[in-house]
């Protein structure tokens, strides 16, 4: 009884913080990750899975979402047992030059008519790339196995996706300090050092986890894996 007071006092204690930073990670409080009061700590269960979650959040997620119809790889995001890495409209479409968005990094081209000369420009959406490589940008983003605050180690370490590539792996670690938190890809050669999830710790009805993220994640060369 006394510890079961003790639950309902934290929770009455945490629970304006849960808005707060909700609010702050562009996430709004839902009822899905509300306080649950039988194990004592704020719940990280989605009740959804990875695409519904998408689907629903069009606010920060519209270009994902458009970029998994376009391809076709709908079920994918419908998974159990993986990790989901997700990128956020701003991992695509930023115009801040530090971001390094996916669409500033990857213009593309064409002949302007009247003076014969090649313009480059920044796509508005993932449809402007071809479905393969657009495919394969998405499987990347999709870790084999659940990685989450209890059970990523503390130094880097190379994680299989399910892109088909031999070098569609991903680099994760716990980075263990003062607020700990996760990070992505920092290899050296890697467009941005130390990628960290806006979002982290997302468990959705499948039994996936999924960590939201302002940046995308580029693969690594043979020679970054050390591969012959």
């Amino acid at each position: 009884m006394k510890l079961k007071y003790y639950k309902i006092t934290l929770a009455l204690l945490v629970l304006p913080f849960l808005f707060i930073s909700c609010e702050l990670l562009g996430l709004d409080y839902q009822d899905s990750y509300d306080y649950d009061y039988n194990e004592g700590m704020p719940s990280n269960k989605i009740d959804m899975s990875a695409f519904e979650f998408i689907q629903s959040r069009t606010d920060i997620f519209s270009l994902l979402g458009e970029a998994i119809l376009y391809a076709g790889v709908e079920n994918e995001f419908k998974r159990s047992g993986v990790t989901y890495l997700l990128p956020t409209n701003t991992a695509f479409n930023s115009e801040t030059s530090t971001d390094l968005s996916y669409f500033q990094t990857h213009k593309l081209t064409y002949i302007d008519d009247e003076t014969g000369e090649m313009v480059s420009y920044a796509p508005i959406s993932m449809t402007a790339y071809p479905k393969e490589q657009v495919k394969e940008f998405l499987l990347y983003h999709i870790v084999q196995g659940k990685y989450t605050f209890t059970n990523l180690p503390a130094e880097p370490t190379w994680f299989e996706t399910i892109a088909p590539a031999d070098t569609a792996k991903v680099n994760m670690y716990l980075l263990k300090d003062r607020n700990p938190n996760i990070v992505f890809n920092n290899f050296d050669g890697h467009y941005k050092s130390s990628i960290k999830p806006r979002t982290s710790n997302l468990y959705n009805s499948d039994g996936s986890y999924m960590h939201v993220l302002d940046s995308w994640l580029d693969r690594p060369t043979k020679e970054q894996l050390n591969m012959k």
